[in-house]
């Protein structure tokens, strides 16, 4: 499965360009580091974060996925949508995760207008045996390292770009050779990653921000046969972001 993450970020990467690190003014953290010596320090930096947020929109498929997360070493907790086949939030703690699909995906998954009351709010949990069991599908969006992951091809064969303002922070562009892809790292001795840009933008933020991870109530929680039309809608969801 491609992570949403890589497809709103997608885009052709070039190979390995022969950097050299180039001059700056006095007191630039980046002086003396290649572009990509600087991704590799963010990259890190990512990591290590005890929580972040990112969010952003994207076309694949033939649609419009948005996602909006925030990640911690513990899980993460936020949402997936896409245009034509609806979302869903998603909490997932240590090795558990439930998600609440919206009314547009349970349309999209077959139950009809008239019984959506009886599925409308309610949660699914994706990692019992006798449910989805798909909980090492929100891995991409859910794991700094996954992530990471995903993302290591767009994180190499970068060249230094224009500077400019993210969030109120001062940022670095590092682009790849086409400059149809650039990376948005803040400009410090620990640089983050800010921003990813191509096809769809994803944007970086709270690092180390508090992040409360809540299961549903129990009474909320619902599952689904892996049999049931809804849980092949699901799968068919996460395989087309």
């Amino acid at each position: 499965m491609l992570s949403a993450a890589a497809v709103i970020a997608a885009g052709a990467t070039c190979g390995p360009l022969a950097l050299a690190a180039t001059a700056a003014p006095s007191g630039n953290p980046f002086a003396r580091l290649t572009a990509d010596q600087i991704a590799k320090k963010a990259e890190t930096d990512l990591k290590a974060a005890s929580s972040f947020h990112y969010h952003g929109s994207g076309k694949a498929s033939g649609q419009t996925f948005s996602i909006s997360m925030s990640v911690t070493h513990k899980g993460c907790t936020g949402g997936i949508s896409a245009s034509r086949e609806g979302g869903f939030a998603i909490v997932d703690i240590g090795k558990t995760a439930w998600i609440q699909p919206n009314d547009k995906f349970w349309e999209f998954a077959g139950v009809p207008a008239s019984q959506l009351s009886t599925v409308h709010g309610k949660w699914l949990d994706v990692t019992g045996t006798g449910s989805i069991s798909l909980s090492a599908a929100f891995a991409p969006f859910c794991n700094a390292n996954k992530l990471v992951s995903t993302l290591a091809p767009k994180l190499t064969g970068l060249v230094k770009g224009k500077t400019t303002k993210i969030s109120g922070h001062r940022a670095l562009q590092l682009r790849n050779g086409s400059g149809r892809e650039s990376i948005y790292v803040s400009i410090s001795s620990k640089p983050e990653i800010l921003r990813l840009s191509n096809n769809g933008t994803l944007t970086f933020s709270a690092y180390g921000a508090r992040v409360t991870l809540t299961p549903p109530p129990a009474s909320d929680v619902i599952t689904l046969p892996s049999a049931a039309p809804q849980a092949h809608s699901l799968q068919q969801l996460l395989r087309n972001i």
